[in-house]
């Protein structure tokens, strides 16, 4: 059994520490119910009460293991718990713990004699694209299983993105085949080993991401740009992704998310975060550059503050003064409402842009973000409008002035890593709000209606 590293705050270690010291033994967990009375074991150290072949070691705090029944959270129909630290009876008190949820503790008087298993799932809760023209369904399906190389994954958290939007309504030219499951900014753990699997563990905490599969082999792959891959496999697009309790996902793309960083946090990070860091690398920002970003949403918000973190001077734009009231306090220098003053006057005022990086998925901005360019800026091209929209590109302005035109899509695993260390390190902050898969269709609509500040994180 595996181990993983939990983390508690520094009161609940005092509190585990002292009584571990007065008893002369590890702390017993369990979730709780009510003692004995109702209570079932959800946590317990080895060797003191029974570990059978169905549980999982979560890890230790203060050398205390942490053993749970790997479908017992599911039947409680619950993701979070309390932790009680109770020295000696049902007179305990709460504390936070880590992981993003909370476990609980009983001592062994309250252990009930005897232990209900629960019998393993086969079904999970999925929300599915099913039609185009109609709204997701939330169906019950066949938990897949991992084939060779695979993992399978449950999920804590999954991103709403506008991606996921333009899929459940096949707004691209290349479409995806329904019914399929959306979702790409999924964050859980590894729950079951395909065959042959080698990088992962059962208990890591992974990633699933836009890119779900690259060959590894090509001139893409090999050059560092898997994400252009001829043979690359689409999470939510082209295979089922993480609107889903369980995904599966080759090991070798299911990243790891670092201890430090929320589950809630990680979700939008695995998609928004890194197609944004992207965009500003392939940008060649230096120190002290002007870089506009168009469109303050669950993307923009992060890419300015990437551009930020370069040493960019920033400038917000956005038709919603919530979204750049935002978008000051993460630090903008300069703000410009769109409806309200023309963004391309407004940034030539202020000497131009020296990358305008565009977000908004309305083919309009990009003319705008172009002819906000002073001489030898660049346009990094990231939002995919709806129907192939197309931009118009003024030949004359482009040559003589010597600007430039990137087109950016997501980053690489490395660029995940990279956008995840920026994270643990207190670099970034995500702006998101909680919903449950249930409310996937709501969801959606509150993004296209512009009411979302930032982005939507599923939580399972």
């Amino acid at each position: 059994m595996p181990s993983i590293r939990i983390t508690a705050t520094a009161v609940a270690r005092e509190a585990i520490r002292h009584l571990s010291d007065s008893r002369g033994a590890p702390v017993m967990f369990v979730q709780s119910g009510g003692c004995c009375a109702g209570s079932t074991p959800m946590c317990y150290p080895e060797h003191e009460f029974l570990v059978g072949p169905g549980d999982v070691l979560l890890g230790e705090v203060e050398g205390s293991p942490f053993y749970i029944d790997r479908h017992l959270d599911q039947a409680w129909g619950e993701t979070t718990f309390l932790l009680d630290v109770a020295p000696g009876g049902p007179e305990g008190f709460s504390l936070p713990a880590g992981l993003g949820g909370h476990f609980v503790t009983r001592s062994a008087s309250c252990v009930p004699e005897s232990i209900t298993r629960v019998s393993e799932r086969t079904v999970m809760k999925a929300a599915v694209v099913t039609d185009f023209s109609k709204p997701l369904e939330i169906q019950e399906l066949p938990i897949p299983e991992p084939g060779p190389g695979e993992v399978l994954v449950r999920m804590e958290t999954s991103g709403l993105c506008h991606t996921d939007i333009h899929a459940a309504h096949g707004d691209w030219p290349v479409k995806p085949t329904p019914p399929f499951v959306p979702g790409h900014e999924g964050i859980g753990v590894v729950e079951r080993l395909g065959a042959d699997v080698t990088e992962r563990t059962v208990g890591d905490r992974v990633a699933i991401a836009w890119l779900g599969y690259a060959c590894g082999k090509c001139e893409y792959c090999i050059s560092g740009w898997e994400t252009l891959c001829l043979e690359q496999r689409n999470s939510g697009y082209s295979v089922n992704g993480s609107f889903a309790e369980y995904a599966v996902v080759p090991a070798a793309f299911a990243t790891l998310v670092p201890d430090g960083i929320s589950s809630r946090d990680a979700a939008p990070l695995t998609c928004a975060g890194v197609t944004t860091y992207k965009a500003i690398r392939v940008a060649n920002v230096v120190p002290a550059e002007t870089v506009a970003i168009f469109g303050v949403g669950g993307l923009g918000h992060l890419a300015l503050q990437y551009a930020r973190i370069v040493g960019g001077i920033t400038i917000g734009v956005d038709i919603e003064d919530s979204k750049l009231k935002m978008a000051t306090e993460l630090g903008a220098d300069h703000v410009v409402n769109a409806a309200k003053t023309d963004p391309v006057e407004a940034i030539q005022a202020l000497g131009g842009a020296d990358v305008a990086v565009v977000l908004a998925v309305n083919p309009r901005v990009f003319d705008q973000a172009f002819q906000s360019l002073r001489r030898g800026g660049r346009l990094v091209c990231v939002a995919l409008p709806a129907d192939d929209g197309a931009m118009s590109l003024p030949i004359f302005d482009t040559v003589l002035n010597g600007k430039s035109v990137i087109g950016s899509i997501v980053g690489t695993r490395n660029d995940l890593a990279d956008v995840f260390a920026l994270h643990a390190a207190g670099r970034t902050r995500v702006i998101a709000v909680d919903r449950k898969l249930d409310d996937v269709n709501q969801a959606i609509t509150d993004v296209l209606a512009g009411d979302i500040p930032a982005r939507v994180v599923f939580q399972f």
